[in-house]
């Protein structure tokens, strides 16, 4: 997997909306955070549109984040925001040698969809909070770890566990792969659907039920998945109801996990948790120790 060239001073971010509209002022905020930190701010044309509830139609958006991913001046791209809509420029998107000049392209949730195209070309990509979280400034931690990813330092991310179901101990090494489970669940079946053997699968969601999430997990295992991932790392699951089967999310998860061999992580600060979510390299070769008190994830 290729990593993309540090960030310098006064590199040129990107700002592009791949998916659904995003309220200006965290765009805004975003702009004020980058520069303050050296860097300079481009808000791509359609940034701000709208067409529906898309940042604008698939043609605009399209357009915005090849130009970025084509601009050698552009050396990061940090979306806006996710929603619905990333799926429609992969199609389009794959065609780009874009692994002749890989440059960073940040976010989460359905831009879960563009860190699997950036994947099947070779490139790492950071699984991260977006413009909401960076208007908020250059102070939280997740905002420092981004900006340490994207400059070339190593990186650490340690956690406690969850009383809502146990850990699996034990250590493993990787490549991390994973993100939003329904994006990646609409991804089943195409080129952008790809586990290599000895990956470390990470995974979290907002607002499914637990019976979906089990849905999608049982096609992970059918399909041979989770039979060859060398860990697994539950984050947040978020903005669902308790069940009568399994009471929690983490309790199903661990129901079908049971049987895995593996270094298993639950509670890991990843997913739509706000400014707590912590940035993951996507891609890159990781370290995952699980004790039964909590994780270490170093990569």
């Amino acid at each position: 997997m290729i990593r993309p060239q540090p960030l310098r001073p006064g590199d040129r971010i990107a700002i592009l909306s791949p998916a659904s509209v995003i309220n200006p002022d965290y765009v805004d905020g975003a702009v004020r955070t980058i520069a303050s930190l050296g860097y300079e701010p481009v808000v791509m044309p359609h940034t701000l549109g709208r067409s529906g509830s898309y940042s604008g139609t698939a043609d605009e958006r399209l357009a915005d984040l090849t130009a970025a991913l084509t601009d050698p001046s552009v050396r990061a791209i940090i979306c806006s925001r996710g929603g619905y809509g990333a799926v429609h420029l992969l199609q389009s998107l794959s065609a780009l040698p874009i692994e002749d000049d890989p440059k960073w392209l940040a976010g989460f949730s359905d831009i879960s969809a563009l860190h699997a195209l950036m994947a099947s070309k070779g490139i790492m990509s950071i699984h991260s909070s977006m413009t909401k979280q960076l208007a908020e400034g250059a102070d939280s931690k997740a905002v420092k770890e981004l900006f340490s990813i994207m400059t070339g330092d190593p990186s650490t991310l340690s956690w406690d566990s969850t009383p809502l179901a146990p850990n699996h101990p034990g250590t493993a090494t990787g490549r991390l792969r994973g993100g939003n489970m329904a994006v990646l669940e609409g991804l089943a079946g195409t080129p952008f659907d790809n586990y290599p053997a000895g990956s470390l699968l990470f995974i979290e969601d907002v607002g499914e039920p637990i019976y979906k999430v089990e849905r999608m997990l049982y096609r992970l295992r059918l399909s041979g998945v989770l039979s060859r991932i060398n860990g697994l790392i539950a984050g947040r699951f978020t903005e669902y109801e308790p069940d009568r089967n399994y009471g929690s999310m983490e309790a199903m998860i661990a129901h079908m996990t049971a049987g895995l061999d593996i270094p298993i992580a639950f509670n890991a600060p990843v997913g739509h948790i706000g400014a707590d979510n912590q940035p993951l390299l996507h891609g890159a070769e990781a370290c995952l120790r699980v004790t039964p008190e909590g994780a270490t994830l170093s990569f």
